[in-house]
C-alpha cells in the first residue's frame, strides 16, 4: 500500500513536471519562424462582449476586468488570476461550475449537489462569488445562487483579499462569472445531452442584430434538463433562460440589458454519513456510496432565482469613460430534507444512523449598482490609469426554518419510515427559527495603475459601511450593527524579457459577523484579512500559452471563539487567528499546435494558530483543505490530415489525505481519479463523449465532524451534440 501511495504521487508529480517541461521546450523553439507559423494558426475561440476581455484564445486569456475592473492585460496585475474560458468548460465536459473548476490550483470540493456549487475552499477560505462584476446573494449554502454552465462565457478566480474593490469578503479569492451576451454576432447553436443517471439536457445559443445597422443586437440561451439524483428515487431537473440586449449607436457607447431565470427541481443529492463505515472501520463493513438517507415520500427541494440588470459604458473622450453596472436578484427556495446526524447512540451494532428533519424556506433579495469613473492619462514618462468608484448593495433576507428529529435509519438494510411535517409539532422538534435581515452596504475607492517603462504599480484604498437589521421574529427581539474599514492593495510588477512578469503585492480585506452576539454583550468586529504574495508569469514567445507561479501568506484575525471564562455558553470572543499559505502552480494553453494542457499543483498550510478550545494549531474543516493537490488534462486533437478534427483527452486529479473533525482526529485517506474525453468537430458540428472519475473509485471527499463524512462524485458518462449554422 505504501509503495503504491508513492508511486501515485511520483506519476502525478511527473505529470505536472512534464507539462512545465513542455512548456520550456516550446519556449526554447519559440523564436523559429516554423513555431510562430505554428502559433498564428491556432483555433481562435471568440469571446462575447462580457468575457475577460480580447484576445481570448482557446485557454488562454491574457486580460482581464475582474483584477482591476479595468481592462488590463494578466501580466500586469500584482494578484494571481486563473480564467477558465468557455473552451476549457466545453473541452473537459463540465456540467456545473463545480465540475469547471476541478482543473483549477488548490480547487477542492465535497462532490455534486443539486444545491449548491460552492462546496470549495480557495487559499484556505470559501470565496465569495460574483456575476458580471456584481456579487450574488449572500445566501445559505443549500440555497446558492447557481448559474448553468451552457450560459458562461469565462469564470475568473482572483486570489487574496479582493475587498479594495469588491467589499466585504473573505480573504482566499472571489470566483466572478462572466455571461454570455448580445455583442452583435450571429450565433445559431442548439445541442443535447445523454448521460448516465437518465441525464437528458436540450439547449440553444441564438443571436443576431436587430436593425440592419448593427446598433442593435440580442441574444437568448436556454437550457432544459431532466434526470435522477446521484442517490434516491428522486428527479433532477432544471429549466434557465437568459435573454439579453446590446444598444451600441457608436464606437463610445453601449448598454448591454440582460435577464436570467432558472429553476432547479431535486432532492439533496450527498450524505451526511458517520466516519465509522466511510473513513473508520465498521464492524458491518462499508457504506455503500449509494446510501439514501432522505426520506421518499418527503424530501423535496424547489428554488426559482430570477435577476434583470444592465451594464452601460460611455468614452467622453480619449481619457475618460464613465460605466455603471446594476442588477437586481431575487431567489426562494422551498425544501424539505432528512439528513443523516451520526451513528445512533442506542444500537450497538452501529449499523443504525440517527437522522434530522428540516423543513427550509429562505428568501433573498438583492440590489446592487457600482459607478466607475476611469481616466487615462500621462504624465511626462509615466502612464496612469485611475479608477474612481462608488459602490452600492442592499439584500433582503429572510430565513425560515423548522428542525426536528427524524427516524433512524439501518444504513445497511435500508426501510424507510415516513417523514410528514407533523414531526415538527411533535415532542422531537426543535421549534421554528424565522429571522428577517436587512444589509446595507456603501463603499467608495480609488486605484491607480502607474506604468513607467517596464514596471507597473498598482495602488488602491477602499473604505466601506456597513449596517445590518437582524430580526428575530420568533423571539420578538432586534439587533442592528454598523460596521466600516479600510482596506487596500500595493503591488508592483516588472514586465521583463522573454514573456517573463514577475510581482509582488500586499492587499487586505474585511468581512462582517452578522447574527453573533459576544460575551460582553456586544456585537462582533469584522474579520480582518491581509495577504503578502509573490509570483511570477510566463508568456512564452510565439505560444498560447500560459504558466503562473505563487507563494503567499494570509491572516486573518477577529476570528470567534469560545468564551474561554464559560466554555458552556454559546457567547464568543474575537481572540481566533487562521494562517494560510502556500505554494501554487499552474499552467493552461498549446505546447503545440494539437497538444494543449491543464495543469496545477498546490501546497497549503493551513492553521488556526490562535484559539481558546482544540481547535488551536488544527486545521479548518467546515471546506476540504487536503495539503497537496495535482492535476493535468491534455488533449490531442489533429487539424490537418485523415483524423482532422478529431480529439482525445485525457486527466488526472490527486488529493492527498486531510484532517476531519474540528480537533483533527480524522484523517481523510488521499485518493486519486482519472477523467478522459472524445470529441470530433466539423464546421457545423461538434460530438463529443466526456467521462468523470472513469474507473468509478470510491473515495470519501471529507469531513466536517465524525457524523458528516461525504462520498466523491461516482463515475458519470455524457455524450454530446452541438450543431452551429
Amino acid at each position: 500500500m505504501e509503495w503504491a501511495i508513492r508511486t501515485r504521487r511520483s506519476l502525478i508529480a511527473a505529470a505536472v513536471s512534464f507539462a512545465f517541461c513542455a512548456a520550456a521546450h516550446a519556449q526554447s523553439t519559440g523564436n523559429t519562424e516554423q513555431d510562430v507559423a505554428v502559433a498564428n494558426t491556432l483555433p481562435a475561440v471568440k469571446v462575447s462582449a462580457s468575457s475577460e476581455g480580447e484576445g481570448t484564445v482557446g485557454l488562454v486569456a491574457r486580460r482581464s476586468r475582474t483584477g482591476t475592473k479595468t481592462d488590463t492585460p494578466i501580466d500586469e496585475i500584482p494578484q494571481t488570476i486563473n480564467v477558465v474560458t468557455s473552451a476549457q468548460i466545453e473541452e473537459t465536459g463540465a456540467t456545473s461550475i463545480n465540475e469547471a473548476l476541478r482543473y483549477v490550483p488548490g480547487f477542492s470540493s465535497y462532490g455534486a449537489d443539486v444545491r449548491s456549487d460552492w462546496y470549495s475552499a480557495l487559499r484556505g477560505f470559501t470565496p465569495a462569488v460574483f456575476v458580471d462584476g456584481l456579487q450574488v446573494p449572500n445566501t445559505l449554502n443549500l440555497s446558492s445562487w447557481r448559474v448553468d454552465p451552457y450560459m458562461i462565457d469565462s469564470i475568473t478566480i482572483l486570489r487574496g483579499p479582493t475587498s479594495v474593490l469588491y467589499g466585504q469578503g473573505d480573504p482566499g479569492a472571489i470566483i466572478d462569472v462572466q455571461s454570455k451576451l448580445a455583442n452583435g454576432e450571429r450565433i445559431r447553436e442548439v445541442g443535447m445531452q445523454l448521460g448516465n443517471y437518465a441525464r437528458k439536457q436540450v439547449q440553444f445559443d441564438i443571436g443576431d442584430t436587430i436593425d440592419k445597422d448593427g446598433t442593435f443586437s440580442y441574444r437568448v440561451l436556454a437550457v432544459g434538463r431532466d434526470g435522477n439524483s446521484l442517490t434516491g428515487p428522486h428527479a433532477e431537473q432544471r429549466f434557465s433562460i437568459a435573454p439579453s440586449v446590446t444598444w451600441q449607436p457608436n464606437a463610445s457607447t453601449s448598454l448591454t440589458v440582460a435577464a436570467s431565470y432558472l429553476q432547479d427541481w431535486g432532492d439533496a443529492s450527498n450524505n451526511f454519513l458517520p466516519a465509522e463505515g466511510t473513513v473508520l472501520p465498521n464492524p458491518n463493513g462499508r457504506i455503500s456510496e449509494n446510501l439514501y438517507t432522505g426520506d421518499p415520500t418527503y424530501s423535496y427541494y424547489r428554488k426559482k432565482q430570477w435577476s434583470v440588470g444592465y451594464q452601460f459604458e460611455h468614452k467622453f473622450d480619449p481619457v475618460w469613460t464613465f460605466r455603471q453596472n446594476t442588477r437586481w436578484m431575487h431567489l426562494s427556495l422551498d425544501n424539505g430534507a432528512v439528513w443523516g446526524g451520526g451513528l445512533d447512540a442506542s444500537d450497538s451494532t452501529q449499523q443504525t444512523l440517527s437522522r434530522y428533519a428540516g423543513l427550509f424556506q429562505p428568501n433573498y433579495s438583492r440590489f446592487d449598482i457600482d459607478n466607475q469613473a476611469q481616466a487615462r492619462f500621462g504624465t511626462g514618462p509615466i502612464e496612469h490609469t485611475v479608477l474612481l468608484g462608488f459602490e452600492y448593495n442592499r439584500q433582503n433576507s429572510t430565513d425560515s426554518e423548522w428542525l426536528a428529529l427524524g427516524p433512524s435509519l439501518n444504513m445497511y438494510n435500508p426501510v424507510y419510515t415516513p417523514v410528514s411535517t407533523a414531526i415538527f409539532g411533535g415532542p422531537d422538534s426543535f421549534g421554528q427559527t424565522n429571522t428577517r435581515t436587512t444589509l446595507d452596504s456603501f463603499g467608495l475607492y480609488a486605484q491607480d495603475q502607474i506604468k513607467w517603462q517596464r514596471w507597473v504599480l498598482t495602488v488602491g484604498g477602499r473604505e466601506d459601511w456597513t449596517d445590518t437589521k437582524l430580526n428575530d421574529v420568533v423571539g420578538g427581539t432586534q439587533t442592528k450593527q454598523n460596521d466600516s474599514a479600510f482596506t487596500g492593495r500595493v503591488g508592483l510588477t516588472y514586465l521583463g524579457d522573454y514573456g517573463l512578469s514577475p510581482y509582488i503585492s500586499y492587499s487586505t480585506s474585511f468581512n462582517p459577523i452578522i447574527g453573533v452576539k459576544m460575551a460582553d454583550g456586544g456585537l462582533p468586529s469584522p474579520t480582518k484579512g491581509r495577504q503578502i504574495e509573490a509570483g511570477l508569469r510566463w508568456q512564452p514567445a510565439g505560444k498560447n500559452l500560459m504558466l503562473n507561479a505563487a507563494v503567499y501568506q494570509i491572516n486573518q484575525t477577529n476570528v470567534l471563539t469560545p468564551d474561554p471564562t464559560d466554555p458552556t455558553s454559546t457567547f464568543s470572543v474575537q481572540t481566533g487567528e487562521v494562517r494560510s499559505r502556500g505554494i501554487e502552480l499552474s499552467a493552461v494553453g498549446n505546447v503545440t499546435r494539437d497538444l494543449s494542457v491543464i495543469a496545477a499543483y498546490v501546497y497549503q498550510d493551513v492553521k488556526n494558530i490562535d484559539a481558546n478550545d482544540d481547535t488551536l494549531g488544527k486545521w479548518p474543516v467546515s471546506i476540504p483543505l487536503p495539503r497537496q493537490m495535482a492535476s493535468l488534462w491534455a488533449d490531442y486533437t489533429w487539424h490537418a490530415g485523415p483524423l482532422e478534427g478529431f480529439g482525445v483527452g485525457a486527466g488526472i486529479r490527486y488529493q492527498s489525505g486531510l484532517a476531519g473533525a474540528a480537533d483533527n482526529s480524522l484523517y481523510v485517506p488521499s485518493y486519486t481519479v482519472y477523467d478522459a474525453a472524445v470529441h470530433y468537430d466539423n464546421r457545423h458540428w461538434r460530438f463529443a463523449v466526456n467521462a468523470s472519475n472513469i474507473f468509478n473509485r470510491t473515495f470519501v471527499s471529507g469531513c466536517q465532524s465524525s457524523s458528516a463524512c461525504f462520498y466523491g462524485n461516482p463515475r458519470t458518462v455524457i455524450a454530446s451534440a452541438r450543431y452551429n449554422w
